[in-house]
């Protein structure tokens, strides 16, 4: 099952559709990048963590919607102020909720070789498989005889399809109810959700991290891309998370901060999919300080964030309304999809990946994620 392409998808994002469907690219076969990444859920998965291709396996940590991903910035480093005036770096962006893969183009090959995903040996593996799958005269005429023939070189053609399958308008169109809101429309959210915004904004502090302004998108991502602990309930084995990257105590146990967009289809929650339900997030959220018991032990507590969350103080009706905002995220060209239906449709008016060519560019340097946090002060 490859997928049907539109006609009017550049042949490149078509061939990366293909390949996104491609249940015959994993040893042994069976698992696409379609099967952890389900279009009817945001592209998320159901279940707290995914089985692998190999029987018995299965990933460590709950695989995060694919739909607005091609719009997260490269990891990189930002300058801020602590709480003493110093300056520092801290990291943002980045592909993974460790932030192991620096940009997509890394990101969309890692689970191809992933033992606890799709399994494959090196590049002659997945080459091989490409060179006899049912696109396989597409894509040689793609990439041309020198590209097809060299394993590394094709593999990066499939990678750089998948990178563009990814950033057409299907995981972008921003056609939630809060998209209507924000233009102007006051009808298109509840008395609820309305007062669940303001809690949002204000009192909840959760804009703070899920951020409502525009930054490096016409529209609000939802999302400031950086890195915290929030104390989430550990699971069997310790998830070092960011700090496990960068080698920094002080990170350990950190997560980028996810979008919200299209949230209340992506149950489970959380890195590891250990809580259920929204209403349970913001539960934690608002009493993880009050409630210990209720939720475990955290894998690290020493770098948990309790300064802004974990006692917000917020009434029933609060969090009532914060959980019906919660749909307001949610995009109806997922949400209205038909059963049957492969994928979600393009709204009207959402802009082509041509016309944000600007935005999407080439990947950055990688960045060294061990470097010093803090730039080292002048002799004087």
């Amino acid at each position: 099952m490859t997928g049907v392409s539109r006609a009017d998808e550049p042949p490149v994002a078509s061939l990366g559709r293909k390949i996104f469907m491609d249940t015959s690219l994993s040893e042994p076969k069976g698992q696409a990048c379609i099967s952890c990444h389900r279009p009817e859920a945001a592209f998320a998965d159901a279940r707290a963590v995914s089985p692998g291709a190999v029987k018995g396996r299965e990933g460590r940590r709950n695989a995060p919607s694919l739909m607005y991903s091609a719009l997260i910035p490269a990891l990189q480093f930002e300058d801020t102020y602590d709480e003493d005036g110093e300056l520092e770096y801290i990291l943002e962006g980045g592909l993974f909720l460790d932030g192991r893969a620096q940009n997509q183009f890394e990101q969309v090959k890692m689970p191809f070789f992933d033992p606890n995903e799709m399994n494959l040996a090196d590049d002659a593996a997945l080459a091989g498989k490409l060179r006899k799958s049912e696109y396989a005269g597409e894509m040689k005429t793609l990439v041309g005889e020198e590209r097809w023939q060299d394993d590394a070189m094709l593999n990066e053609e499939a990678y750089r399809a998948l990178v563009e399958f990814l950033r057409e308008p299907m995981f972008r169109p921003f056609d939630a109810p809060i998209d209507d809101f924000w233009a102007g429309n006051r009808k298109a959210l509840t008395v609820s959700q309305q007062r669940g915004l303001d809690v949002f904004e204000t009192s909840g502090a959760c804009s703070k991290c899920h951020l409502v302004g525009v930054s490096v998108w016409p529209n609000a991502l939802l999302s400031d891309f950086g890195y915290d602990n929030i104390g989430a309930p550990g699971g069997s084995t310790k998830d070092p998370g960011l700090g496990g990257e960068t080698g920094l105590k002080d990170e350990l146990g950190q997560f980028r901060v996810p979008s919200l967009r299209n949230v209340a289809l992506t149950a489970p929650y959380l890195h590891n999919g250990s809580i259920k339900t929204l209403r349970e997030v913001i539960e934690f959220y608002n009493k993880k300080d009050l409630e210990k018991d209720r939720w475990g032990a955290t894998d690290y507590p020493e770098t948990v964030n309790h300064e802004d969350l974990g006692d917000l103080k917020l009434s029933d009706q609060e969090v009532d309304d914060l959980v019906a905002l919660m749909d307001a995220f949610t995009d109806r060209s997922v949400l209205t999809m038909k059963k049957g239906q492969q994928f979600p449709e393009v709204p009207e008016g959402v802009p082509s990946r041509e016309e944000r060519e600007a935005f999407f560019k080439e990947p950055l340097p990688r960045v060294d994620v061990t470097m010093p946090r803090r730039p080292k002060k002048r002799a004087e």
